[in-house]
């Protein structure tokens, strides 16, 4: 079989597709699961469908000692990383879509990280101790856990900057200030009268999105994104691209997670 590609975007989507096509492929790894546990019958079993039996309300011991069978081969074979992963997207979902709620950086590199966490913490994790699948769900919860906290500092400190840098920019009027961004095309005039609105109006933003008939959400990143570009502006700094203010608040640095995923994908 050879390399797999997929459409989806999301890291989670896309290792969702590569589990599917990896346990429906001829060369699909199975577990021989007789006389690992009194409660699991015997005979090979395909990975899905030990998933469902997992999930269906196997006890601690029994999830415990698959799951410790799981990870010694994930830590010998690429294609049994990838069985780890799909087997626990049920809870890396879970720990992704917590996390999700209220963070307005980009989801697509918190779900990376999140990912990246539990693939991490799979070549660590004790198989000695119960609580295996636990303990990767918390390490990729804290990985995520970490992207959102440093987006939102991230995010106040930009706002205490741009506001600062509104006030107190070139002579004049902060809204001469506005007025000179939109001449020279630093920000559309929109942007300007979302500032001036709510930084010197004081206009509460979730009074504005509902003047515009859009969410909070949307108001507050179009807003960081024009500051950004407005502070670029003032200081005379390289404006960033639309792309760079929406992940700004990420880490500087991403690691190659979909890179190393992409290498799970079955091959020949």
């Amino acid at each position: 079989m050879g390399r797999v590609t997929f459409s989806c975007s999301s890291p989670l989507d896309l290792a969702a597709e590569a589990f599917r096509a990896l346990c429906e492929s001829s060369v699909a790894p199975g577990l021989d699961i007789s006389g690992l546990a009194v409660d699991l019958p015997s005979g090979v079993i395909r990975l899905d469908e030990l998933q469902r039996l997992l999930l269906a309300g196997a006890s601690q011991a029994v999830r415990d000692v698959v799951w410790a069978e799981v990870v010694r081969r994930a830590r010998r074979e690429k294609s049994w990383q990838l069985a780890a992963v799909g087997m626990a997207l049920p809870a890396i979902r879970s720990v992704a879509g917590s996390l999700a709620r209220g963070f307005d950086g980009d989801v697509e590199e918190l779900d990376a990280e999140i990912l990246a966490g539990f693939l991490t913490h799979l070549a660590v994790v004790d198989v000695e101790t119960p609580g295996i699948v636990t303990k990767l769900r918390w390490a990729a919860y804290r990985a995520g856990h970490a992207v959102v906290v440093a987006h939102r500092r991230a995010a106040e400190h930009e706002e205490e900057i741009s506001e600062q840098a509104i006030l107190s920019g070139p002579a004049g009027h902060p809204d001469l200030v506005l007025m000179r961004a939109v001449s020279a095309g630093a920000i559309s005039e929109s942007d300007a009268e979302l500032i001036s609105a709510t930084r010197l109006d004081g206009l509460d933003m979730e009074a504005y999105a509902g003047e515009l008939g859009v969410s909070y959400n949307a108001v507050k990143i179009r807003r960081q994104r024009a500051e950004a570009r407005l502070v670029a502006f003032i200081t005379g700094a390289e404006r960033p691209s639309a792309h760079e203010a929406r992940v700004r608040a990420i880490r500087p640095v991403q690691r190659p997670v979909m890179g190393r995923s992409a290498e799970l994908l079955p091959t020949a």
